[in-house]
């Protein structure tokens, strides 16, 4: 009965965070495309990162919500899906490319306060090519051993892992804790540091224009948001890390046990969690939030009848409407 319980509560519980992330971070890619003036370069990088995220809430339904209710296929079939479907390779795959995004945006908010005159180190749109491109790349090559041993494992009935010998496994969790833990923590630590340290404690000149200030004033808010993701990232991330070297290490610990499963479902809490910090550290994200989902009625005359549309705020076909009643008497 205990653990009917504990695997009700486990899939409620991803189910919710997988709704959430979807949801959220769906809005941040709308956002994106229905507004030019947010396509900058970080928020591209901040696109990017909704995008992996919304990659890691897919598979990790298709794992741990879907993947239960049903008899897993066995052999040759059960191998490749496991491999590239219902193993979570793919999910942890796209969690390491938003580790990726979460370092590459402290870099561009490092070099755009700390460096914004040095024309060498901004961030091109070849630049922003070459890291997204990167990132994903980067993902890919460190899961490759995971597409080689995530497997059908006859004696657990579902995905697991099955190396040569006792050793990789723990080298290779070990690698996970540098590849997603050390390097880029550290690297966010240091940069992050040296960007706060320019915005809130260095003297300041003491005659400063108005945009010059307003300047100051919209690096600090965005460098308060991502900061706010990096150490969500941190509080997330520990806990898997170390459950994964645990069950790697000791035979009393066992991978996707219902302990692995809870920390698990923090890293996806940390997918979720990211359009929530935005929508409250980030004013414009409120405003372009409120804009979608504000609708705006358009009175269009066509000779002697009028029709009236309700469109959202800011929408691409709010211009086709004007557009249509222009031969008309107006558009109010």
């Amino acid at each position: 009965m205990s653990l009917s319980i504990q695997y009700v509560g486990l899939i409620t519980a991803f189910s919710f965070m997988v709704v959430l992330d979807l949801v959220g971070n769906s809005l941040v890619v709308l956002i994106f495309f229905l507004n030019k003036s947010m396509r900058t370069a970080m928020n591209k990088l901040v696109l990017n990162l909704a995008t992996a995220d919304m990659v890691v809430a897919i598979f990790v339904a298709i794992q741990f919500v879907i993947g239960p209710l049903h008899k897993h296929p066995s052999g040759t079939t059960g191998a490749l899906l496991c491999k590239f479907l219902t193993g979570g390779t793919m999910a942890w795959t796209a969690a390491l490319v938003s580790a990726c995004n979460l370092v590459a945006i402290s870099v561009e908010r490092y070099h755009a306060v700390v460096h914004p005159l040095n024309s060498r180190s901004k961030l091109t749109r070849r630049k922003l090519k070459f890291i997204i491109s990167g990132c994903w790349l980067t993902g890919c090559l460190w899961n490759a051993p995971l597409f080689v041993t995530v497997t059908f494992r006859e004696d657990l009935g579902t995905c697991g892992e099955r190396w040569p010998n006792t050793v990789l496994p723990v080298v290779y969790s070990l690698g996970w804790s540098v590849v997603a833990g050390i390097i880029p923590v550290s690297i966010m630590a240091y940069l992050y540091s040296r960007v706060v340290y320019k915005l809130w404690f260095e003297t300041a000149p003491a005659v400063q224009s108005a945009s010059a200030r307003k300047a100051t004033v919209a690096r600090k808010k965005a460098t308060i948001t991502v900061i706010a993701v990096s150490v969500i990232y941190v509080i997330c991330w520990i806990p898997v890390l170390v459950m994964y070297i645990l069950a790697q290490s000791l035979p009393k610990h066992k991978v996707h046990s219902a302990n692995h499963q809870i920390t698990i479902l923090l890293t996806m809490f940390n997918s979720s969690i990211n359009p929530i910090v935005y929508s409250f550290t980030s004013a414009q994200f409120r405003q372009r939030i409120a804009k979608l989902f504000r609708c705006k009625r358009y009175k269009v005359y066509y000779g002697s009848r009028l029709r009236v549309y309700e469109i959202p705020q800011g929408s691409f076909k709010a211009s086709q409407y004007e557009s249509e009643g222009s031969t008309g008497r107006g558009v109010f």
